[in-house]
């Protein structure tokens, strides 16, 4: 049983605002690391010689990683303590900088950015417990907006930056600048953070372990393959399933065990599953701007990968001003009031983006993306710390492990779900256009002039039949991908809605009280933390 009276962290901590700066930073590094690759993808196939599936690795094999070690970080915290678990992901993923930097083939870059991902994949959940068991839940939602900086910015800063060192000067800078940042880390780190109780000294739960590698490895990376192989190739279906099963299983396990590798038991507040839901739904409906905007931008618009990523910059600083306001706000009123505004906003924008087509502006583009994630820095950190904020001490590392898996996992499915609706619709919409093209037609007349404009240049008519024909497909096959994102984002609109729903019925009297303890305590005193 808990004690009523649980004093957090802060109050034996000299220097808590310096421990936040650690935190945030080496967070940013792990969170950069997932998107600042993907710009240098062709290079790294041309350097060392590779396939297109060979060299997709480096990116799958970081994020399945990712997959594998954020679910066990809540054990591996109360196992070994948070500072310890800290720097030796630190140190791991610093070193896996370094090896990716001085790689030297396919296969030593992929190698070297698991090693990497095993860092990345700890850092974030460790960090995120850390700040929960550093500073008391009326104080959370200001630190909570600090550290949401660097989940929205480095995502945006990541293929900008990347573009930059590819284009002037190397890829490999890519993975070198993380080197000094994180031996910088490290040392600050031994001398400033402070090491947390921790209490697990129970059996190793292998089958929880081999359960949760196996499901979510097998889970994420048949999902990460639907994109390029459908739903019905037997890879995806295979892993999927096996995933499906593994994490089904997981869950039976682990309520059946007394000291479990996974503890499903927070799932037993109403507030941490009802934001688990809400923020699943939001980071589903979110990724599909990050994921189809680039594609939208340079496949269709025609603009650079660095013009894209200078495009959205100002969406992700935007949300990144939002958040440490949305924390303030989040300590005096909730999180219901913020949720309801915030996916409103979402709602709204993301139906704006319904309406897209090949020769809307980029600076329409660029406002609604901008309102879009403002909206969404308003909503994502309040609901999150409000679900973590009356979990027990002892089940914050775990919260906090199962809150992250299940943005994993959403982030990875609602990539999936999205880009089959998009393939799907683009296919229909271009199927319905070319049935419409006809003599008779504004399009039969336009391949009617262009075959003209062929042949007055010497081609044969046969030539300038195929040349106009394979013109006008190209043009009607832009249409039908901007139609079909269209309809993806109706469907991350319908999403948004029931997250908008859901936000209705979230909050509670406790998390009232929190609320109330801030408002009644004495200028410069620590609010008693309310608990069952």
């Amino acid at each position: 049983m808990e004690h009523a009276h649980h004093e957090y962290e802060i109050s034996r901590m000299k220097s808590p605002g310096l421990q936040v700066f650690i935190i945030v930073l080496g967070v940013f590094m792990a969170v950069l690391d997932t998107s600042v690759v993907n710009v240098a993808i062709p290079t790294m196939e041309n350097a060392f010689n590779a396939s297109t599936t060979q060299i997709q690795w480096v990116l799958t094999g970081y994020m399945l990683m990712m997959g594998v070690m954020i679910p066990i970080s809540g054990w591996l915290t109360d196992r070994f303590g948070a500072k310890h678990l800290f720097l030796f992901a630190l140190t791991v993923f610093t070193l896996g900088s370094a090896l990716c930097g001085a790689s030297w083939s396919t296969g030593s870059i992929i190698m070297f950015r698991l090693i990497q991902a095993i860092g990345g994949g700890l850092m974030m959940p460790v960090a995120q417990a850390m700040i929960f068991r550093i500073f008391p839940p009326d104080r959370r939602g200001s630190v909570m907006g600090i550290f949401g900086i660097s989940i929205m910015v480095a995502p945006a800063i990541g293929p900008t930056l990347s573009g930059y060192l590819v284009e002037y000067a190397s890829w490999r800078l890519i993975f070198y600048l993380n080197v000094p940042i994180g031996i910088i880390e490290m040392l600050l780190g031994l001398m400033f953070m402070h090491e947390f109780a921790h209490h697990t000294s129970h059996r190793f739960d292998k089958w929880g372990f081999t359960l949760s590698t196996v499901g979510f490895f097998s889970l994420l990376y048949g999902l990460n393959n639907v994109a390029s192989d459908g739903w019905s190739s037997p890879t995806v279906f295979g892993f999927v399933s096996l995933g499906v099963i593994c994490v089904v299983s997981l869950v039976i396990v682990e309520l059946n065990v007394e000291h479990p590798m996974i503890d499903f038991r927070v799932f037993g507040d109403y507030l941490f599953t009802m934001s688990t839901i809400i923020g699943a739904l939001i980071q589903i409906a979110l990724f599909t701007g990050i994921f189809f905007l680039p594609i939208y931008l340079q496949n269709i618009v025609g603009l650079s990968a660095m013009r894209t990523g200078l495009l959205m910059m100002p969406a992700a600083l935007g949300s990144a001003v939002m958040m440490p306001i949305a924390g303030r706000l989040f300590d005096r009123i909730g999180a219901r009031p913020l949720g309801i505004v915030g996916l409103a906003g979402m709602t709204i924008v993301t139906i704006g983006f319904t309406r897209l087509s090949p020769a809307t502006s980029v600076g329409h583009v660029q406002w609604l993306y901008f309102f879009r994630q403002v909206a969404m820095g308003l909503t994502m950190m309040p609901i999150m710390t409000a679900g973590m904020n009356l979990l027990p001490p002892r089940l914050i590392s775990q919260g906090s492990a199962v809150s992250n898996t299940s943005r994993q996992v959403a982030s990875s499915l609602g990539v999936a779900v999205l880009t089959s609706i998009l393939d799907q619709r683009e296919k229909f919409h271009f199927a319905v256009m070319a049935q419409n093209v006809t003599p008779f037609t504004p399009q039969g007349q336009d391949i009617a002039r262009i075959v003209q404009a062929f042949e007055a240049q010497g081609m044969s008519p046969a030539n300038a039949q195929t040349a106009a024909v394979t013109e006008m497909s190209g043009v009607l096959q832009a249409h039908a991908f901007v139609m079909g994102m269209n309809d993806a984002f109706w469907v991350a609109a319908g999403l948004t809605t029931v997250a908008f729903v859901l936000v209705l019925f979230f909050g509670n009297k406790k998390e009232a009280a929190i609320r109330a303890s801030r408002r009644l305590k004495p200028k410069g005193a620590t609010a008693v933390p309310v608990m069952e």
